[in-house]
């Protein structure tokens, strides 16, 4: 076997066992983006409560 048909085989086991592949340019953002999300969500209950308790 060459290289280039141990290298597809190689290509199609990991799509298989890790499932769809994040974009490229998500990569090193996504981490970022979650973390941000989340920062949002928290400060948008927290002005729900103090609006709530007002």
């Amino acid at each position: 076997m060459d290289l280039k048909t141990l290298n597809r085989i190689d290509k199609l086991r990991r799509l298989k066992s890790k499932g769809p592949e994040t974009p490229k340019w998500l990569k090193p953002y996504h981490l970022l983006f979650f973390a941000f999300l989340t920062i949002f969500i928290f400060g948008a209950i927290i002005k729900l409560l103090e609006l709530n308790h007002n």
